[in-house]
């Protein structure tokens, strides 16, 4: 018959050298925490491989252009001076979100600004805010345009096409 507590206990060689006698379960524990301590430096170099490369090269594909207000009257506004602004609806979140470049023009129907005023009569400045002219009586678009594609970094603009949304603004 025996007296007391079963002891499980083995022999474990330590770095030294020398051999020890400890219970099984501080053995176990040891073995785990040793192939631990070499297998999270892998996993933490793997993830950031992954993040760095895996989830997309950091480009999002501008698809259209949301200029707001849709539609403004100039008399109704204070000096009649109006500011447009513009959002980007892009291909992967988060959309809609700010543009890092755009460009404003005033223009007889919808398309790509050439420049900044190309229709005499109607001003806009680079920061969206028109004024009507004298003479320019009626309807007039307002253009913001942007390449498609803009890098998640600021002031990083790829791409050939160019994107647009309109307003229309009618002067008195």
């Amino acid at each position: 018959m025996l007296k007391g507590k079963p002891s499980f206990k083995t022999a474990a060689k330590l770095a030294d050298g020398t051999v020890q006698s400890m219970p099984f379960l501080t053995l176990k524990r040891r073995f785990v925490m040793s192939r631990v301590g070499i297998l999270l430096p892998i996993a933490t170099l793997s993830l950031v491989i992954l993040m760095s490369t895996g989830c997309g090269n950091g480009n999002r594909e501008l698809k259209s252009i949301t200029v707001t207000p849709d539609a403004a009257d100039a008399q109704k506004f204070s000096g009649g001076l109006v500011q447009f602004s513009a959002v980007g609806n892009y291909d992967e979140p988060p959309t809609p979100a700010a543009l890092t470049s755009v460009s404003w023009c005033a223009s007889p129907g919808p398309g790509v600004c050439v420049g900044i005023n190309v229709k005499p009569g109607v001003t806009i400045d680079q920061n969206g805010f028109a004024r009507c002219e004298a003479g320019s009586a009626g309807t007039w678009t307002i253009n913001a345009s942007s390449p498609p594609t803009q890098a998640s970094s600021p002031g990083g603009e790829i791409g050939a096409n160019i994107v647009f949304g309109s307003a229309t603004f009618t002067c008195p």
